[in-house]
């Protein structure tokens, strides 16, 4: 049974270093378009498809969005990990958010964990082009990651909080 691919077709949007730059439901500034508020967005599908991507060792990427699935799949992992430490919401909260701050490599630079799977950019501009995609996408799966890890009472859903410690394709997001 092959992996979980996106849905959306990337096709008309903008591209950098091989990842669809698709429009998102948020209410963060940045350079993504704005999606319309029904139906899924990239994020939705990275939630809806991580817990059973995770089992899956190898993804064969067949287009732009699924390169972006990619991405945004290490990040959820990442933010999982990183909240596995905090029982409490407030303090996963903070800790994310440091993390979506934080400085991260783009493909083709030093400390790259996905080495060829991602073009290196063609120039400056296309790689900046990508950081702040990711960095707009990374805070609101950040906000949703959360949302979906904690439940209202402010304890950790064990579900979620298990697959932490699970690897998509044997790789992680260094923090």
């Amino acid at each position: 049974m092959p992996a979980y691919h996106s849905k959306i077709d990337g096709a008309g949007a903008d591209e950098a270093c091989g990842c669809a730059l698709l429009p998102l439901k948020t209410k963060l500034r940045g350079p993504a378009p704005a999606a319309p508020f029904e139906g899924d967005d990239i994020i939705d599908e990275t939630i809806k498809y991580f817990r059973p991507n995770c089992l899956f060792r190898n993804f064969d990427v067949s287009k732009s969005s699924d390169r972006t699935l990619v991405y945004l799949t290490l990040s959820m992992q990442q933010f999982l990990k990183e909240c596995e430490r905090h029982s409490t919401r407030q303090a996963g909260e903070k800790a994310v958010k440091s993390l979506v701050l934080k400085q991260f490599p783009i493909p083709g630079s030093p400390g790259w964990p996905l080495g060829g799977l991602f073009p290196p950019p063609k120039d400056i501009q296309e790689g900046e082009a990508w950081r702040l995609y990711m960095k707009q996408a990374r805070d609101e799966l950040s906000t949703r990651t959360l949302d979906v890890l904690y439940k209202d009472d402010g304890a950790k859903d064990k579900w979620w909080g298990s697959f932490a410690k699970r690897k998509f394709m044997q790789k992680e997001l260094r923090a």
